[in-house]
């Protein structure tokens, strides 16, 4: 598969390129490179009054260069596409067209694209031009917020005739969020004093398997003064830019001896002082697409205080369908930091909805077409108040990475199935002599306990999955000294509605002894 590289890089891009396109960056506001050979470079702006978005696309090519807009695949059949060239009599061209297949695609029979200007210069063309977010042409496809999924083509030589345009010589396609980003000219600047810190695995092996969780301790910037954090920029050894989907920075009490520790998370070597730091405190995360995270100028996440993290483990996700072996990875993040404190601390919490006085807020975001290979932060137009306390879920491959400030005295406040919930599961599980007594008291303890647990009895694995699918969870809340918040401790979550399809019988738990009955097949598994 396919892994679209970062944005990050196009900085690189406009040096090179800066001669040619001096003037059209001036006047867009959005900036992406759609190839992973910088080759095709596209600027955008939109504006929300007449709804009208404005692109420039730049490619290192004297010949016709294609752009479309794919219906949510990524590929061609049913796109909507403009093919644009520039003749030898320095005459632009641009047709609106409409991809059947993988074919020429045919001429749209209104032209909703509106060619603005074209050039060729030192061996790129620009072409300049317009379209309305709704045209109304059931040829063209609207131009929405959340993720669209842009193709792109281009050849070295011009069509011979209007009419007659050879097949492209390169392609590709590029997931972009054209609207809720922070544009170019408002991400603040970087203070004079700003130092960075990069917090990156030392040269790990991945393992020859599908999946892996590769877990590193490792200290945070050592100072010992308030600092703030202004930036987190994702680091990804670009050989290995399709095998890591998603890193998380956690927060971690661990001792400094476990500084470059690095191993298989759940491997049984992991110390415990690092196993139980996953899942805690988050202070950077990134997936599979996404970019830099520039934060606010009143804003900056604290070290240095007494309370603020030193240490931490870096928690990195391997996709490798292939198997490959001998792949040595250096990704991760660097962060950038100041002494010149800003206003408010900012926090991190996990959320997907709001609510206020028992009644659910309008959404603060919405994206309805999805890519899982493109995971970027999401920038809203306006601030966002948000009152003390909430609803914050987490749910494995589906974080929601919510920025906010001031940042509240906490150091973790998410959901899980509750121990009430699971207490008489576990119970039965000892009793049937499927699962070791635990060997201490606590979370810990049963966790331990689990490790050494296999379960093939295919009821009592389809109780697990209802377990903690239906019942409401309960919330869990600590402070930034990692003591709980007892008001927030096993709360039940309200109104709420388990995602999964279940149609099987309600079964009470708490009393069962031989399991779920068999028709309650549907249910999906965390």
């Amino acid at each position: 598969m396919t892994r679209q590289f970062l944005l990050w890089t196009y900085v690189v891009v406009v040096l090179a390129l800066v001669s040619a396109s001096k003037t059209v960056l001036a006047q867009h506001e959005f900036h992406a490179p759609l190839d992973e050979d910088l080759n095709y470079l596209l600027d955008w702006t939109y504006d929300n009054t007449q709804q009208i978005m404005t692109f420039t696309v730049k490619v290192k090519t004297t010949g016709w260069i294609g752009f479309g807009i794919s219906p949510y695949t990524g590929q061609m059949p049913g796109s909507d596409v403009v093919i644009a060239w520039v003749d030898s009599n320095g005459k632009a061209h641009l047709q609106d067209r409409f991809a059947e297949g993988r074919s020429l695609p045919g001429l749209d029979m209104i032209q909703d694209y509106k060619l603005i200007s074209g050039t060729e210069s030192n061996g790129i063309t620009t072409i300049k031009f317009s379209r309305k977010f709704n045209t109304e042409d059931p040829k063209d496809l609207l131009l929405d917020t959340g993720t669209t999924r842009l193709i792109w083509a281009y050849h070295s030589q011009d069509p011979p005739t209007p009419y007659n345009i050879p097949i492209h010589q390169k392609k590709g396609s590029r997931s972009l969020n054209l609207f809720e980003r922070m544009p170019e000219g408002h991400k603040p600047s970087l203070p004079s004093d700003v130092q960075t810190h990069d917090c990156r695995v030392p040269n790990a092996t991945v393992p020859a398997k599908k999946t892996t969780y590769w877990c590193v301790g490792m200290r945070l910037p050592q100072v010992t003064e308030p600092n703030h954090i202004v930036k987190i920029e994702p680091l990804i050894d670009r050989a290995n830019a399709g095998l890591v989907h998603h890193m998380i920075l956690y927060e971690c009490d661990a001792n400094d001896k476990w500084h470059d520790y690095s191993d298989e998370c759940e491997s049984e070597n992991m110390p415990m002082a690092l196993r139980y730091c996953r899942g805690g405190a988050i202070v950077a995360g990134w997936g599979v697409g996404g970019e830099s995270i520039t934060f606010p100028t009143d804003t900056g996440f604290p070290i240095g205080n007494k309370n603020d993290p030193k240490f931490t483990i870096i928690e990195m996700h391997y996709d490798n369908p292939d198997q490959k072996s001998n792949i040595v990875d250096q990704s991760g993040f660097r962060l950038y930091y100041t002494k010149k404190l800003r206003k408010y601390d900012i926090g991190i919490a996990l959320s997907t909805r709001h609510f206020r006085g028992g009644k659910e807020l309008p959404m603060l975001a919405e994206n309805k077409h999805y890519d899982f290979n493109y995971q970027e932060a999401v920038y809203l137009k306006r601030t966002q108040k948000f009152m003390p306390g909430g609803l914050e879920t987490t749910d494995e491959m589906c974080f929601n990475y919510l920025f906010y400030y001031p940042r509240a005295p906490l150091a973790v406040c998410t959901s899980y199935t509750g121990f009430e919930t699971l207490t008489p599961y576990f119970t039965k599980l000892t009793q049937m002599g499927k699962m070791p007594l635990p060997t201490r008291n606590g979370s810990r303890g049963i966790a331990e306990a689990l490790q050494k647990t296999t379960l093939a009895d295919q009821n009592l694995i389809k109780e697990l999955k209802y377990l903690q699918t239906y019942p409401a969870p309960s919330m869990y809340c600590s402070y930034l000294n990692k003591s709980l918040v007892t008001p927030g401790f096993n709360v039940k979550m309200p109104n709420f509605v388990a995602a999964a399809n279940f149609t099987g019988p309600i079964v009470d738990t708490s009393t069962s002894t031989s399991g779920v009955a068999p028709s309650m097949s549907s249910v999906h598994a965390m």
